[in-house]
């Protein structure tokens, strides 16, 4: 009898520690996740833009990032994205970032900045699949995904 009280009692210990243990890790799991979640939300990018038409300069498919500190086109040298077309002011557009989400603004260009087709006269908040035409070259719109 004596034998199976302290068999009783050795399982008992095991079974707490096992529950210790699972406790820990179901912690530890969470205590990751809350900082993938962290790293991902505090990501430097918010947006994307992908160049679906260009004549000449930019190709197809190319990518071009949206951060936290906003993305000058132009096509002047001193802005973020230079584009090689004659149809795009030296300064033509700016993205910027207002909680989270993007807008573009057009800089008073000559021939103006497009979003899916419509001349935009103010800044406009853009949502993912947005086409925005800036002279002769058209990107499209997507929010970021980190890839890690």
């Amino acid at each position: 009898m004596p034998y199976v009280l302290l068999g009783g009692r050795y399982l008992l210990v095991i079974l707490l520690y096992l529950f210790m243990f699972r406790v820990v890790t179901a912690l530890y799991g969470d205590l990751r996740s809350a900082a993938w979640y962290r790293d991902k939300r505090n990501s430097p990018f918010v947006g994307k833009l992908e160049v679906l038409t260009s004549e000449g300069g930019l190709a197809k498919g190319q990518v071009f990032k949206v951060g936290l500190s906003g993305l000058k086109i132009g096509r002047g040298t001193n802005n973020d994205v230079v584009l090689p077309d004659s149809f795009a002011s030296q300064e033509h557009a700016k993205f910027y970032i207002v909680q989270e989400e993007v807008w573009l603004e057009d800089l008073s260009s000559s021939n103006g900045t497009w979003v899916n087709g419509e001349k935009i006269m103010a800044p406009i908040q853009l949502v993912p699949g947005d086409y925005v035409k800036i002279g002769s070259i058209t990107f499209q719109y997507t929010r970021w995904q980190n890839e890690g």
